[in-house]
C-alpha cells in the first residue's frame, strides 16, 4: 500500500494538468474569437452581431416618460423607411426603461433625433421607434419580450413636425385628472369608470384611445370600460329611475361616466397657432354630474401645451 499510493498521487496530477483548455470559437465569418470570461461587460446592441434582422414598431409616448416607465401607443404610419413586423396603429405597448423587467445582458439604448441620449431626455408625447427581437408578450398593455434600440424624435423633426396638438394624450390626462378631482363625492365611491372619448377633438388614434383608458384607471385605481353613454346604457350598467322607454333616466350605482367631447360654436375661429376647443364632464345620474364647458387650449408653433382654459364650469 505504501508504493501505491504515490503512484496514485501522481496519476491525479497528471490528468488535472492534461485538462483541455477552452478552445476559440469560429465567428460566422471563419475568424477566430477568444470567447470572453464570464465578468465581461456585454457590448452594446448596436455592435453586436445578429442573425436575426430586428422588428420595428412606430409609437407615441403616452405617458410615463419621466419615470421611465414608458406607456406606447402605436402609430397607423411608420415614422421611416422600415418595414414593420407589427402596424395595426390600434395596439398599447409597456416599455419599461429601468429596473429588473429590463434584460441585464443586453440594456436598450436611447437616441434622440440620431444623437445617443439618455433616458431623461425623452419626453411624454414624443414619437418615437423601438427594434425589438419580434416577441411581443400577450399582456395588457403588450410587452416586448428584448428592446435593442430606441429612437426618439424631437419637435420640429421630419419624424415629428410642430404646429400640431403635441402630446394631446397628455392634455386629456390632465383633465380628466382635474375633472375626477372636483366635486369629488360625484366618484369618491365608485368601483367602475366609463370614459367616452369618441367625439374628442385632435385626431386621437385608436391606440392612444385605449392607452388613455388604462393609464386613466391605473391612476386612480379603478377599472375603466370605452363606452358611449347609449352603449353602456344598452348593456345595463345603469339602473332605471323612469318606466317611461321614449324618456329613460338612468343612475350608475357603481361607476362614473367621464368624457370629452368637442366645444360647438367654434368652427369658424381660426389662429395662426393650433386652437383645441373642447368640453369635459363626469356624470352619475340625472342629478349628478359636473361639466368644465369651453375649454380651450393652445399650442406654440414648435413646442407643447402649458396649460388650458375652462370658459365655465357646472353641476348638476
Amino acid at each position: 500500500m505504501r508504493r501505491i499510493v504515490p503512484v496514485f498521487v501522481l496519476c491525479l496530477s497528471l490528468l488535472t494538468g492534461c485538462t483541455p483548455a477552452p478552445q476559440p470559437t469560429p465567428s460566422l465569418e471563419g475568424e477566430t474569437v477568444c470567447p470572453a470570461p464570464s465578468s465581461a461587460v456585454p457590448e452594446s446592441p448596436t455592435s453586436l452581431t445578429r442573425d436575426e434582422v430586428p422588428a420595428w414598431i412606430s409609437c407615441r409616448i403616452v405617458d410615463g416618460a419621466e419615470e421611465g416607465e414608458l406607456l406606447l401607443a402605436e402609430l397607423d404610419r411608420p415614422l421611416n423607411d422600415r418595414e414593420l413586423n407589427h402596424h395595426d396603429g390600434k395596439s398599447v405597448y409597456r416599455l419599461p426603461l429601468a429596473g429588473e423587467t429590463v434584460t441585464e445582458m443586453v440594456p436598450i439604448s436611447v437616441y434622440l433625433d440620431g444623437q445617443p441620449a439618455r433616458f431623461s431626455d425623452l419626453k411624454d408625447g414624443m414619437n418615437v421607434e423601438v427594434s425589438f427581437n419580434g416577441v411581443v408578450m400577450e399582456t395588457f398593455p403588450a410587452q416586448l419580450g428584448e428592446a435593442y434600440e430606441l429612437h426618439a424624435y424631437s419637435i420640429g423633426t421630419e419624424q415629428s413636425p410642430g404646429g400640431s396638438f403635441y402630446d394631446l394624450c397628455g392634455l386629456y390626462l390632465q383633465v380628466l385628472s382635474d375633472l375626477w378631482s372636483t366635486d369629488h363625492g360625484l366618484n369618491s365611491d365608485i368601483s367602475l369608470a366609463g370614459l367616452d372619448l369618441s367625439k374628442a377633438p385632435g385626431g386621437l388614434l385608436e391606440s392612444e384611445k385605449t392607452a388613455l383608458c388604462w393609464r386613466f384607471g391605473e391612476k386612480h385605481g379603478v377599472e375603466v370600460i370605452q363606452g358611449t353613454y347609449e352603449e353602456l346604457a344598452e348593456e345595463g350598467r345603469f339602473v332605471s329611475l323612469s318606466d317611461d322607454p321614449e324618456h329613460p333616466l338612468y343612475h350608475w350605482e357603481d361607476g362614473c361616466l367621464f368624457s370629452i367631447t368637442a366645444a360647438q360654436g367654434h368652427e369658424e375661429e381660426t389662429d395662426s397657432l393650433p386652437v383645441l376647443f373642447f368640453d369635459a364632464q363626469k356624470w352619475r345620474s340625472p342629478l349628478g354630474a359636473y361639466f368644465f364647458e369651453d375649454c380651450s387650449v393652445v399650442w406654440p408653433e414648435r413646442g407643447t401645451w402649458s396649460g388650458y382654459q375652462v370658459g365655465n364650469q357646472a353641476i348638476s
